[in-house]
């Protein structure tokens, strides 16, 4: 299994929307801070900025500990197509 890597220097993108992060970060994990909800409990948001990003899971949580201790919590969301598993069949 592959090691998250950590980021070469700490990044923080501009506020960006959904569409924009899925563009730049096709099918994958991302971290994202100061999320922009017009709602308080629903996962949309208008704008965030992006901490870490990868293929894996934990890699963008790798890239954003230097941001750990200025953000309380960050949001972990995946940008491609969420696949589910039914009786062992992969439904898209």
């Amino acid at each position: 299994m592959a090691q998250p890597q950590l980021a070469q220097t700490p990044f923080i993108s501009d506020p960006l929307t959904w569409q924009q992060i899925c563009e730049r970060y096709p099918d994958e994990w991302v971290c994202l801070v100061e999320i922009d909800r017009p709602e308080d409990n629903n996962f949309a948001f208008r704008s965030a900025r992006v901490v870490g990003h990868g293929k894996h899971p934990r890699d963008p949580f790798v890239q954003a500990r230097p941001f750990n201790e200025e953000y309380e919590s960050m949001g972990h969301y995946f940008t491609g197509r969420v696949r589910a598993r039914v009786f062992g069949m992969v439904i898209q």
